[in-house]
Formats: structure tokens, sequence, C-alpha cells
């Protein structure tokens, strides 16, 4: 297969093609290796990849419904006995010790994970830009940048390497890459996703797992292939009423649909994304649905001491474990300097301020599960603005404290972190382009558990929007595998 032909497909046209021998996952390894070569040195996207893996290719198609394609997986422990190093000079060296039971799940439905995506520290800063693998660069514009902590996938996808990539979502690492990449980010339901064989969720229930895609059909299929709690969990989520690929073959008429382009935060929304969010609620209107301005009443400055708070708290916890695991010790030369500032501040964070934290996180969900009960979707910019130029949030620059790490993080995570904290599921949507042709991403927010509205939303915006080349008829970014002749 030319490399040409292999970025004009998602996934599942992959599959189909692996289903009727037209391609063999070797040769789609093979596909991966010449799109790395052509793409990552402009970009820096992809840490590694396994020789190994792409050596163990099969010449027919697999098992499972993804039929043997090839993917990459975020510098964060996913597989067992590969890099984990969280982007981090402290964990440099460090290794999966298990699985994690979803990724289990997607490689029995056809996966095989042959490399690692770079990832902002730790997860921690707004841009995925570090000291162990430096800057990563937008595929649409390589001065500008990818946000975090999944910049790495998502550059890779965008840049046509591979269809989908796996990514984690801990307030907004999925969706804000993703926004700024012009691709698909799914954030799922608290519990959908199983942390095991750790947390049910990490994070104390803030993050989750899941993958970074070209198409909604994609999405629903390797959805329909992870979800669901593992044995042991504390609670399971409610299952869904049936798979998540049928839920987008219906199409949803006069839902209720709150839009808001006022940040709660204060933080000035860039006027193209507002308008591009605007037009979204037309496009929604045009669909039958009903969209009025509204916007769920919460405190959030409560909701950001409380932020700071769990994330210093969980830095300060697992850190230790990390730098004694490597027989390292934690300190600036070990640590970026944003990663360093929020673990210093989890050093004196008691533990009734951990309570009273989760207690506001309590409060404020209850108060947006209100303002959904009013709702069928809410509406919203995945970032107030649009792609910045690298270096703008320096996460290494001396001096950061913890407030200058979410402050930071404000201009891209006002609007997506509330939604880990509450735990409701959360899609940005490759909705927009601004005047210089950069992505802009809408947010829709569904009720807790409704993956399957916001897929079928999301599957008729694509239905409008697919028109042309590249992802929703958005042409390809300047850095792309498909410019490259062969």
């Amino acid at each position: 297969m030319r490399l040409d032909e292999y970025v004009t497909y998602d996934g599942i046209g992959l599959a189909r093609l692996l289903a009727a021998g037209d391609v063999t996952p070797r040769e789609l390894g093979f596909c991966v290796k010449s799109a790395v070569s052509a793409v990552n040195p402009t970009i820096n996207a992809v840490v590694e990849l396994y020789e190994d893996a792409i050596d163990r290719l099969p010449q027919r198609s697999g098992a499972g419904p993804f039929g043997g394609i090839p993917t990459l997986t975020k510098d964060f422990p996913v597989e067992a006995g590969r890099p984990a190093e969280f982007g981090s000079m402290l964990a440099k060296g460090n290794r999966a010790a298990h699985d994690g039971v979803y990724w289990q799940r997607l490689r029995d439905g056809g996966l095989f994970n042959i490399g690692r995506t770079t990832s902002s520290e730790f997860g921690v800063p707004a841009t995925t830009e570090t000291l162990l693998y430096g800057v990563t660069s937008n595929p649409w514009d390589p001065t500008r940048g990818v946000a975090g902590s999944s910049g790495g996938a998502a550059a890779a996808v965008a840049a046509g390497i591979v269809p989908f990539a796996q990514g984690g979502d801990g307030g907004g690492s999925i969706r804000n890459p993703a926004s700024f990449c012009g691709l698909i980010g799914l954030k799922p339901s608290r519990g959908r996703i199983t942390g095991s064989p750790h947390a049910n969720a990490p994070l104390l229930g803030l993050a989750t797992a899941f993958m970074l895609t070209r198409s909604v059909r994609d999405t629903a299929l390797l959805l329909d292939l992870c979800h669901g709690p593992d044995v042991g969990d504390g609670y399971e989520i409610c299952a869904p009423a049936g798979s998540y690929r049928d839920a987008i073959e219906c199409s949803p008429m006069g839902l209720r649909i709150a839009l808001c382009t006022d940040s709660w935060s204060g933080t000035d929304v860039d006027e193209e994304v507002a308008a591009a969010v605007k037009a979204t609620g037309l496009l929604l209107t045009a669909h039958g649905h009903h969209v009025e301005e509204a916007r769920p009443q919460f405190d959030y400055f409560d909701f950001l001491a409380a932020q700071k708070v769990i994330w210093a708290a969980d830095s300060a916890a697992e850190l230790p474990a990390i730098a004694a695991h490597m027989q390292r010790e934690i300190n600036a030369d070990t640590l970026g300097a944003s990663v360093f500032a929020l673990y210093r501040y989890g050093l004196t964070v008691s533990g009734a301020d951990l309570i009273n934290a989760l207690a506001t996180y309590d409060h404020v969900t209850r108060q947006v599960g209100r303002f959904l009960s009013k709702y069928d979707l809410l509406l919203t910019p995945t970032s107030a603005i649009l792609p910045e130029v690298t270096g703008t949030y320096d996460p290494a620059r001396p001096g950061i404290d913890v407030n200058g790490i979410f402050a930071d993080l404000e201009p891209k995570e006002t609007f997506t972190a509330l939604f880990n904290g509450t735990g409701h599921p959360a899609i940005s949507l490759p909705t927009g382009r601004s005047v210089g042709g950069l992505p802009i991403g809408s947010q829709l927010v569904a009720p807790f558990g409704r993956e399957d509205l916001l897929l079928a939303v999301a599957r008729q915006l694509e239905e409008s929007l697919v028109q042309g080349e590249g992802v929703w008829g958005q042409g390809r970014p300047v850095v792309h595998a498909g410019n490259i002749r062969q």
C-alpha cells in the first residue's frame, strides 16, 4: 500500500481492506514507519517505534474487528514491559508493570501497539514541551503547539501516521489536543473505561484513558471494545442500552441544547473560537434541535482551588513512589519546574484539605447535574484560544508556582476540566477553522453515562461537514504523511 493511499482511510476503512486481503498488518506497519520517517523530524510526536512489535505484525488479517491495525500509545503505563516515562527525567527508563485492562480489550479487538507518543510531563503542564523530549509541534502550523497532555497522540493522528492513537484526559488532555489538531476527542464518563488493575479511574477519579480519532465510527467501535468495569472495581457505571456503533446510526431530533461561549473562569474567549461554536449551534438548529444560550451556575474559583489541592495531593503521593522505583531524587534536575512546583505544593496539603476539596467537587457535580437534567446537551468551545506559538506557556520557566501552572492551563481547560470533576462525558469535535487555517474544536457535554447521545449527534455533524479532503473536510495539515511523494 502506498503512503498516500494509507492516509485516506480511518480505522474501520483499513479493517475492511485487511478483511478482504487487500493489505496486511505488516504492510500497515511499514506505512507507519514511512510516515514517521517523513513527518516526525518536523513535529516530534513519536518518541520511538518498537521494532520487535513491527516485526511481529502478521501477514494476514487477525482477530477482532480491527484485524491487526498498528497504533501508538501515550508515554504513560499502558502495555506491560513497554517504556512509560511520563515525559519526565524522573521516570526515564521506567517500564509499565501491567497491561491496562482497557488496553487488553483493545488488543483483543485487533490493535497492535507499535510505539509511543510524547506527553506533557506527568500530564500536568498546558503544553507538550518537556525537558526529556523537547517540543511537539502542530501539523497545521509547526510554529504552534498541540496543548497537552496527549499532544503527541494528536499530532501523530493529524499528520497521518496512524488513524487513531491512545491518550488520557485528566482535565482536557484528550479534548484540547484534539481541538488544536482538528480531530475527534472523547472523554468518556467516569468509570466507563476502567483504570484497572489500579483505581477505577486515575487521579482520584478525574482521569480516564481513551483514543483520539479521525471518525465518529472509529470512536464508537473503540468504545464498544474497551468500555465496562473490571472485576473488583469499586463501583460500576450503568451499561449502555446497546452498542455505540448502533447508536450512531440513529439521528436524534428535537434535543434541548444549551449553548455557552462565555467562559465561567472569566478568561477571554477568542472571537474566532466563539464564532465557530455559535456556527455549530446553528448547524444543530438546522438538524431540528432547540439551541438556546444557557450555562451551569457554580463557583468556578472554589472549583479551581479544589482542583489545585487534588492534583497536588496526587502528585505528592505518586512521585515519591516513582522516584524510589527509579532510585532517583525528586529535585529540579529530575522534574521540570511546573511539576516540581505542584509536588512541593502537594507536600503542604493536609488530609482535611483534600476531604474539603473532594466535597467541593461533589457540590459542583450536583449543580452541573441539575443543569443537565434540563438539557440533553451542552455546547461550548473546547479551548478558549487558538493553538498558541510554542514556548508561550513554557512549563520549565524559573519561578513558576502552583498558581502559575493553573493560569497556564486556564485558557485551554476552562471549558474542559469541569467535566473531569463532575464525571460527565464530553467530546471535542472539529467543527471550525480560523481565518489562518487553524482548527477550532466545539465541545459537547451530555448527562452522565450518555456517550450514545454524544456520538449520535457527533455523527449528525460529521455527515454535514464531511465534504472534501481531510477530517470533516478540513483539508490536510501542512505537515502530513500524504503529502510525501513515494
